[in-house]
């Protein structure tokens, strides 16, 4: 297997994700400083530019409909190496102004948890989160699942419907070097089990 010379990272894009932010955080911890992140729109094209290369790296949230297939697709080629807890971005349903009652809703399909689709009269299925912030501002949808960030950049424009703020959450990364040999990998924790409850 070749050796590649700078880290290579992969991860949902376009820039502004939840998904760069957590790389970007990541990376630093593990006091990584040089590398490339590579921006991905389908998780499975991102299987495909790590394989085979030894320092190349996937990133997906756990909370993306697709791990499982990520992990299953090449099973005996591409492992999981580790994973980390990091939250998301400040999350938000935002509107534009000039609609006076939301019926359409741009979502990433890994928030509709957040979210009663009963509510919608329409649902628009959106790559990531900054995608559903521009295309609200251009008027494809009357409301949108994204980053509160934008509701400061856009006062003018969009306005608060529903503020979700920061979630917790996994990450998972994806390797070419299996990293797992028997003994769980994991940082020792007891404190979570045998603290005392108050």
């Amino acid at each position: 297997m070749p050796v590649d010379q700078a880290i290579r990272v992969v991860t949902l894009g376009p820039s502004g994700t939840c998904h760069e932010r957590a790389v970007q955080r990541y990376l630093e911890f593990q006091g990584v400083s040089d590398y490339e992140v590579e921006f991905i729109g389908d998780f499975m094209d991102g299987l495909e530019m790590i394989r085979g290369r030894n320092n190349a790296f996937l990133v997906q949230c756990s909370a993306h409909p697709r791990v499982h297939e990520v992990t299953e697709h090449y099973w005996d080629e591409v492992f999981v190496v580790d994973t980390f807890i990091y939250p998301t971005k400040a999350l938000a349903v935002l509107s534009r102004r000039e609609v006076e009652k939301p019926r359409s809703l741009g979502l990433v399909p890994a928030t509709a948890g957040y979210i009663d689709r009963d509510d919608w009269e329409e649902i628009v299925d959106v790559q990531s989160k900054p995608i559903v912030a521009e295309e609200l501002l251009e008027g494809r949808y009357d409301a949108g699942l994204t980053h509160l960030e934008h509701l400061a950049e856009h006062e003018d424009k969009l306005r608060l419907e529903l503020e979700i703020g920061e979630i917790d959450t996994t990450w998972v990364v994806y390797g070419t070097r299996k990293r797992f040999d028997g003994e769980v990998i994991g940082i020792p924790s007891p404190e979570l089990f045998f603290s005392s409850v108050s």
